[in-house]
């Protein structure tokens, strides 16, 4: 509830500085709904904790018997239901606190799908709308503009950005080229989302390796594409901070290290280094050594033995 809570409040953030003031209404009563609930949730666990109905009552400014009969067992439970993602939750609060936290079946699928029980209802569950938050906040770019380019609706983009809707890859593209971020990075996180949902909501075409020098013809389109790959691959896996990816590294990297490679835009260290970052940050070596060979005029290695 509360990542819910957080994404809801970035986009009515974006949403303030559109035109559409009945949009912003809605999300903040989305959000009233939101932190209703989990208040009720709170005042649960306080009570499974043996916090008395006054010190509750004194923490949320109300008397101590109106916190005993707004918050019963049953209305805490219902209250819960609303905002929760699975499927049942149980019928009081003790069994809700002795029962294991995620409610899924004892039998887990072994085709790498997800329980039904976890599939994605919200924010919570989805994996693409952190990413395309992050980089429209990072592009400055105004809601409204951003919609447009995108070429969908101020309230549609909204519910991408918090995750209530996964868009089409014409639209996450487009969205992806608008904040300048290379759109195969962000294409590995649409896949993923889109195989997390039962069914998909489209095909993926698996067909063929996306070819990272697509659209590179010299070595300065290809600095620039890999710069902003590897910018965008840092953005994906939650900009950690340099000193974040030294500790990763055990200490094989140095925060020099990683701050020349993620921040300038002429390439620099070597291909080992290079790798070293890439596991850490969850990029694929093979799309980025062809763009690394070109950016630094490496020839590409032979498959077969010099004479």
């Amino acid at each position: 509830m509360i990542r819910d809570l957080q994404d809801d409040a970035r986009v009515l953030l974006r949403q303030l500085s559109g035109d559409d003031p009945e949009e912003c209404l809605r999300q903040a009563q989305q959000m009233r709904v939101r932190l209703d609930c989990l208040a009720a949730g709170l005042v649960g666990r306080a009570r499974l904790r043996q916090v008395t109905w006054s010190r509750i009552g004194q923490a949320l400014t109300i008397s101590e018997d109106t916190a005993r009969h707004r918050y019963t067992d049953d209305y805490v439970v219902r209250r819960l239901r609303q905002v929760s993602s699975l499927r049942a939750l149980p019928a009081s609060l003790s069994a809700l606190s002795s029962g294991p936290s995620r409610h899924y079946s004892k039998s887990s699928p072994n085709d790498g799908t997800i329980p039904a029980e976890a599939e994605a209802t919200g924010p919570a569950y989805n994996t693409l709308a952190p990413l395309l938050s992050m980089l429209a906040r990072a592009s400055g770019i105004p809601l409204q503009d951003l919609a447009r380019r995108a070429q969908c609706s101020p309230s549609y983009l909204s519910r991408i950005l918090s995750g209530q809707r996964v868009p089409s890859w014409a639209i996450t593209e487009r969205l992806a080229k608008t904040c300048k971020a290379d759109p195969a990075i962000v294409r590995k996180v649409w896949e993923t989302e889109q195989l997390r949902r039962r069914p998909p909501r489209s095909t993926v075409d698996d067909s063929r390796d996306i070819d990272s020098l697509a659209g590179v013809s010299d070595r300065v389109q290809a600095v620039r594409k890999l710069a902003t790959a590897l910018r965008t691959l840092h953005v994906r896996a939650g900009q950690p901070t340099p000193h974040q990816i030294c500790v990763h590294s055990r200490w094989r990297l140095q925060a020099h290290q990683v701050t020349a490679i993620l921040e300038r835009d002429e390439p620099c260290g070597d291909w080992p280094t290079l790798v070293l970052l890439l596991g850490i940050l969850g990029g694929s070596p093979d799309y980025f050594r062809p763009l690394w060979q070109a950016a630094t005029e490496h020839p590409p290695e032979s498959s077969s033995p010099s004479p």
